[in-house]
């Protein structure tokens, strides 16, 4: 008897039955012959036709333009992959971006109560997070050789309620460092900073950003008296401390270190200083200058915030400068520059960089219309000869992420006016990168809150860029992250 699923096997089994009862007045020679090759052919049959079924995988539909799962997101520029809802909740501000080289990137930022950064150490393909909760301030750091540090305080001053408190000094508020040497899993365990006693009239470090020399140790710059700075440096848990290294009185230290390994930036008078941030126990070395730029109250404010752009050894500011212009500084352990640029930079510009070029929104000097402007670190620069989006025509908001590759530049407008919402990209490819764009392509544009998909941050890697995408989840009242990467400078883009 057949086995059951084999019906070809069944009918030969048939077929032999027949051919033996309609034979049955043959010969037996002719019965034997007959029932011979019925024989063979059943058992060479029954391999093919008696084989168990193999259960079928299911098939994978991508989500229609504009929808995603929780897996994938369809945008008319191509698909994008989902990221764990585990590593990053969809509430998180990215605030700043560290691209290291042309494989490893820090995106660092928080929710209300939570201290988040996403790594990846193979340009976006996998990634992991570091999660730390917080319930003051935050900041995140990068070294050289891809080590994180997170530093996290207490914004509350901590001041008595005796009557006679304003004359005292504040308290200490505790800072701590979490440190994650590179390719780490999470953070390890908080290290304590060893502030000293601060006089009368100091403020208290808030916001610090430290400045990561290696996997076990970092800076903070404070001060413990009045107009004065100092270093303070701290490791692991159980390291030994360092004494402070003061800073000269005669200069304005600015809070935020610049470059990998890290720089320490001051002014005095009119000039802008550069060292390197002493290793835990030595000295300052003697600044340099940094040429070609006015330091002015302003300069000092663009200059003691974080930078707008980091690219490997670089962090990059733009910085005003008198009467009415702007400046782009770039800053390094070793190399400065300072880049003027061809028109005045926009309200709120940002900064996009990679491959040893920066493109900077500014504002073209006839018609007074938002353009793009791409420069080389040795100071050659490009003016966009048309705006690279056509603006829409009623009032709305709108922001621009860009970034260059070794071929060319991409840009990415963010545009919401009311219930409106768009998102799109334009290209400069080479030879003219910079200089003239292709009409720009819809990424995803929509009515109302559901649908929209936003622009979580824009990456170089030199040859590869990468988008952060945030969008709803169909079906879902949830939305998540979703990543895309372009390997020919944003002409087609696909999962990593």
């Amino acid at each position: 008897m057949a086995e059951p699923g084999c019906p070809y096997a069944s009918r030969s089994a048939r077929g032999v039955s027949a051919q033996a009862r309609h034979g049955s007045g043959a010969s037996a020679a002719v019965r034997r012959h007959v029932a011979s090759t019925s024989l063979a052919v059943l058992i060479a049959v029954l391999p093919l036709g008696c084989k168990k079924k193999e259960k079928q995988e299911p098939i994978n539909v991508p989500p229609p333009p504009g929808a995603a799962s929780s897996d994938e997101l369809t945008t008319a520029v191509g698909p994008a992959r989902g990221l764990s809802s585990t590593l990053a909740p969809t509430s998180t501000r990215w605030k700043r971006v560290f691209v290291l080289d042309d494989k490893r990137a820090v995106v660092a930022g928080e929710t209300e109560d939570e201290a988040i950064a996403l790594v990846t150490e193979n340009a976006g393909r996998t990634w992991r997070s570091l999660r730390r909760p917080r319930d003051g301030w935050s900041a995140w750091s990068v070294g050289a050789d891809g080590s994180i540090v997170l530093a996290v305080g207490s914004r509350a001053p901590g001041r008595s309620k005796d009557a006679d408190s304003a004359a005292l000094p504040p308290a200490e508020e505790p800072i701590n460092l979490f440190f994650a040497p590179s390719e780490a899993a999470d953070l390890l365990a908080p290290s304590p900073v060893p502030l000293p006693e601060l006089d009368r009239g100091a403020t208290p470090p808030v916001d610090s950003v430290p400045a990561v020399l290696s996997a076990e140790s970092a800076a903070l710059l404070i001060s413990p008296k009045p107009r004065r700075a100092a270093l303070v440096h701290a490791g692991p848990p159980g390291a030994t401390p360092a004494p402070p290294v003061p800073l000269p009185p005669q200069e304005q230290a600015l809070p935020i270190p610049y470059g990998r390994p890290p720089a320490l930036l001051s002014v005095r008078g009119r000039n802008l200083l550069t060292r390197p941030v002493p290793a835990p126990g030595k000295p300052l070395e003697a600044p340099r200058t940094v040429a070609g730029l006015v330091m002015t109250p302003a300069a000092t404010a663009a200059l003691s915030a974080s930078p707008a752009c980091d690219f490997g050894e670089w962090s990059i500011q733009i910085v005003p400068q008198p009467p009415d212009k702007s400046a782009v500084v770039a800053i390094s352990a070793a190399r400065t520059a300072v880049l003027k640029l061809p028109a005045k930079a926009a309200p709120l510009a940002t900064v996009g960089c990679g491959a040893d070029r920066i493109t900077v929104d500014v504002i073209a000097p006839t018609g007074g219309e938002p353009t793009l402007a791409a420069c080389d670190l040795k100071g050659a620069c490009v003016l966009a000869e048309k705006q690279p989006f056509h603006p829409w025509i009623e009032p709305h908001e709108r922001s621009v992420a860009s970034a260059p590759t070794r071929e060319g530049v991409a840009a990415v407008l963010t545009a919401r006016a009311a219930a409106r919402w768009g998102l799109y990209i334009a290209l400069s490819p080479s030879p003219e990168s910079g200089k003239l764009y292709e009409v720009p392509r819809v990424i995803g544009e929509g009515q109302g809150e559901r649908g929209r998909i936003d622009l979580g941050a824009l990456l170089s890697f030199g040859d590869r860029l990468l988008m952060l995408l945030q969008a709803d989840v169909t079906g879902t009242s949830r939305r998540g992250w979703y990543v895309t990467v372009s390997e020919d400078s944003g002409l087609t883009w696909s999962p990593p």
